[in-house]
């Protein structure tokens, strides 16, 4: 089994997966009485949905970029680790944050949706971290 091959894959399957559970309140949950509730449920945390969203989508493209030889692969896979870090620390802090609201009675499946996302994202910087280590090797 190649390991760096193996482990690419999941940093960035993980990543958009990231990204498409983070958005699935918006093509899940619709009604213009819940268009409030959804910008205060997004808005939460120090950078909101916005920013773990790129972080997770920079650490998709860094992860496969590693491989492709244009810039040194041991400090790409680094900034790699550092972006995966960074959208799951994004993403903890924005569950942290998050404040019940009425739209959570009628789609009880809110109340898990915040922490399905950063469950989601915590691959991200192990798979990352372990490419690294392959490249570094």
């Amino acid at each position: 089994m190649d390991l760096r091959a193996v482990s690419r894959r999941v940093g960035i399957a993980a990543a958009v997966a990231t990204v498409v559970a983070l958005v699935a309140p918006y093509a899940v949950v619709s009604g213009p009485e819940y268009a409030d509730q959804l910008a205060a449920y997004y808005a939460s945390g120090v950078v909101g949905w916005t920013g773990i969203a790129l972080f997770a989508l920079l650490s998709a493209v860094v992860i496969a970029s590693v491989e492709r030889g244009n810039v040194d692969p041991g400090t790409l896979a680094g900034v790699a680790v550092v972006l995966g870090l960074a959208t799951t620390a994004s993403a903890a802090t924005w569950a942290l944050a998050v404040e019940p609201s009425p739209v959570f009675r009628d789609h009880l499946w809110l109340v898990w949706h915040a922490r399905a996302v950063v469950a989601l994202s915590v691959p991200v910087p192990l798979a990352a971290a372990v490419h690294a280590r392959a490249v570094l090797t």
